[in-house]
């Protein structure tokens, strides 16, 4: 009996020990298993252009815009275009009742042929310089009336200064309007900001105006006819007072409308020497003028802008993500027999993600750059300058066992 008691304690003792020592080999499997392999992408570097830009954003506005009033007092006797409606430049938009003016013309021109025929009697007759003197200033006088009389029947008829689009139409026929409307017209293009034909609503008789397309002297709610040129835009947009010194005229220009992941091109045409406002952040007003005519444009619609402020061309780059610092030096790493290889490189300017390598590669060369988290081999481990080393995620060419980022040199991991 007590021999069986005691072998029965040997065979649990055994087992206990078998159980241990089966912990125990778990244990040391979970400490001294080899690390997960690692990912990461080779990149050749290679020569591209950087572009460094200044950000804003702006409003799209038609590169001309007319708004117009008739110059002269009448009742509105026809209206002859519709919103959206093409017109072409000198085409007859509205007119107002003009037989008085008529008139006014008709008694003039009579008053210039009588008092010239009263100048050439005088001078045949030998009259003396003194009257010769007040009959030339007779004439000129019946002149000038003459002159005022035409230009107001003119305005009596309303064109278009522009080839364009109708815009706005706040004119009914039998409508009163009064003498003193603004006539006034405001524009820019992709070459200036001031319209070249100086048109106005009294057929074309006002000097051009300086404003800009979005800021009008007469608003298109009070002109009587609004036309802005079609196919043809501008940004106008701000930056600040520690931008306004990159930019200059001529600058290129990219333009992603709200809305559309199709950018368009433009070119810087005006730059504010002047801050506009007194915000506490000065604003420097800049107008950008959309190249060519792109489909897809609405006046008044909001737009960022990136500016191309410098340009470097056929300049050798990496991905800013290849780069680590190496003792306070930047370096790239390279795969050489199968291993890292820390070398060190001179950074240039960077943009868009890619830096340029001013010496320590050749074009061509490959450097290791991390395969971001959720790539085809998973989500990256996180890395560290020691410890076990951090992975590239996955996907791209694999290394097991400690992978890249450990020992001194620091990881590419996370």
């Amino acid at each position: 009996m007590l021999g069986r008691l005691r072998r029965k304690r040997r065979w649990v003792y055994a087992t206990v020990a078998v159980v241990v020592l089966a912990a125990a080999g778990v244990t040391v499997w979970v400490v001294t298993r080899p690390a997960a392999a690692q990912s990461y992408r080779l990149v050749a570097a290679s020569t591209t252009t950087l572009k460094q830009t200044v950000s804003s954003s702006g409003t799209i506005e038609p590169a001309q815009r007319s708004d117009l009033n008739f110059g002269v007092s009448g009742q509105v006797t026809a209206v002859n275009v519709t919103v959206g409606q093409q017109v072409t430049a000198g085409q007859q938009l509205a007119t107002v009742q003009s037989a008085s003016l008529s008139a006014s013309v008709a008694q003039a021109n009579s008053a210039v042929a009588s008092d010239q025929s009263k100048l050439s009697a005088d001078q045949s007759n030998g009259a003396s310089s003194a009257q010769v003197s007040a009959d030339q200033a007779s004439l000129t006088a019946a002149q000038n009336q003459l002159a005022n009389a035409q230009a107001a029947l003119a305005e009596a008829t309303m064109t278009s200064p522009i080839a364009g689009t109708v815009a706005a139409v706040n004119l009914t026929v039998g409508q009163q309007v009064s003498a003193g409307g603004s006539g006034s017209q405001s524009s820019s293009s992709a070459a200036s900001s001031t319209d070249s034909s100086g048109q106005s609503g009294r057929q074309g008789s006002s000097a051009p105006s300086s404003s800009s397309s979005s800021s009008s002297s007469s608003s298109s709610s009070t002109a009587q006819i609004v036309i802005i040129s079609a196919g043809s835009y501008v940004v106008n947009a701000s930056v600040d007072d520690t931008e306004i010194g990159q930019i200059k005229t001529g600058d290129q220009a990219v333009i992603t409308p709200d809305g559309s992941t199709t950018p368009v091109y433009g070119t810087v045409t005006t730059v504010a020497v002047m801050a506009d406002g007194s915000s506490s952040v000065p604003s420097y007003p800049i107008t950008i003028g959309v190249t060519g005519s792109p489909a897809g444009l609405f006046a008044g619609a909001n737009a960022t802008v990136a500016i191309v402020v410098k340009q470097l061309n056929d300049v050798l780059a990496v991905p800013a993500a290849a780069v680590h610092y190496d003792g306070g030096q930047a370096a790239v790493y390279e795969l050489v027999g199968g291993k890292q290889t820390s070398k060190t490189v001179q950074l240039g300017q960077s943009s868009g993600g890619m830096v340029q390598v001013v010496n320590g590669l050749s074009e061509g060369e490959q450097v290791l750059v991390a395969t971001p988290a959720g790539g085809t081999g998973g989500a990256a481990r996180s890395g560290g300058t020691g410890g076990r080393p951090g992975g590239f995620g996955g996907g791209g060419v694999r290394i097991g066992g400690g992978g890249f980022g450990g020992g001194k040199a620091g990881g590419f991991g996370g």
